[in-house]
Order: structure tokens, then C-alpha cells, then sequence
């Protein structure tokens, strides 16, 4: 399967998520936004999904044209147990990467990585991305030991990810 293209995702989902974005996803494509997360909140009742828009910003008609267009699907499957709320919002500067795009358009941007496996007994890492190809992350990792930081580059496939996302510093906001 080539994951370069759009259909890939991250997702870092329970079962219940899962669902509904696999009941919402066609739904929101097709219209031409992607989904970046789904998450339920059952304390708070809350269905958040974040969303961006197919070359352009997200902004809250967009927000609300999805809102209507999924609802009737979310309701008639009967995906969540009681009343909820759904917010429907853009990821934000310090987003969540979850498509091959999102890691190339950020070359050069910090980020916090979990990981599924061990690479050199670490499933945490923080560094500089330095570059995508082939579905592999190259991650310049920073190390500290006894207060010294140092740097280490390490090749992460896509398919061990389980969260990446933006940490948020001056470099995204130019």
C-alpha cells in the first residue's frame, strides 16, 4: 500500500473512535476536509474531531456544514451511549501529524514522538524532523546524559507511530 497519498492516518484511537471515524471519514472526505483526530470525552460527554481543509483554512462554516452533515450518521448508528456534544475544530499550530503530507510539511519543525515498538529501548523520543521518504521518519533526536544534550538521528517507519505531534515554539509562527 503506498501511504504517501491521503488515505494513510495515524490513528491513535480507541475502539468507539475508530468506529466513528470510519462512519464520518467518507462523509467528511468526499466534501473535502481530512480528519486529523477523533476523540470522545464521556466524562465531559464531549465527541471532539479535528479536521483541515484540502488547501485551505478550516473556519467555523466549514465547522458547521460537517457538523450537519455527520450528525444524522453519528445519531441513526448510535455510536456514543447518551447525550453528547460534538465540537468540530481545526488541529491548532501545535497539531497532531498523522499523514506522510503532515511530517514533509514540517521538516525542520520540533515534535514529541510516541512510539508502538522500542527503538534503542525508547518509545518517547523529542527532536527536529529532518526528513520523510519512503515512510520513514528521520528524526534528529535530542539525548541528554548528566545535563549535556546531544543529538542522535534515528529512522522511525511511519507504521510504529502511534502519536506525533508539534511542539509549539517561535519556528511555527513564521
Amino acid at each position: 500500500m503506498n501511504m504517501e497519498n491521503t488515505e494513510f492516518r495515524i490513528k491513535n484511537e480507541t475502539s468507539e473512535e475508530y468506529k466513528i471515524s470510519s462512519l464520518i471519514e467518507p462523509i467528511i472526505e468526499n466534501q473535502g476536509y481530512l480528519i486529523v483526530q477523533v476523540k470522545i470525552n464521556l466524562h465531559e460527554k464531549i465527541l471532539q474531531i479535528m479536521l483541515e481543509k484540502i488547501n485551505a483554512e478550516l473556519n467555523i462554516d466549514d465547522c458547521k456544514k460537517i457538523s450537519r452533515s455527520i450528525m444524522p450518521i453519528i445519531d441513526l448508528n448510535n455510536v456514543l451511549p447518551e447525550e453528547y456534544r460534538v465540537e468540530i475544530s481545526s488541529p491548532g499550530v501545535d497539531r497532531l501529524l498523522v499523514r506522510p503530507k503532515d511530517f514533509l510539511e514540517n521538516i525542520g519543525n520540533e515534535i514529541k514522538i510516541e512510539l508502538l515498538e522500542n527503538i534503542e529501548n525508547k518509545k518517547k523520543y523529542k527532536g527536529m524532523i529532518e526528513g520523510f521518504a519512503e515512510n520513514i521518519l528521520n528524526l534528529k533526536a535530542v539525548k541528554i546524559d548528566n545535563d549535556v544534550e546531544s543529538y542522535k538521528e534515528i529512522k522511525i517507519p511511519i507504521t510504529i507511530i502511534n502519536k506525533a505531534k508539534l511542539i509549539l515554539n517561535d519556528n511555527l509562527f513564521k
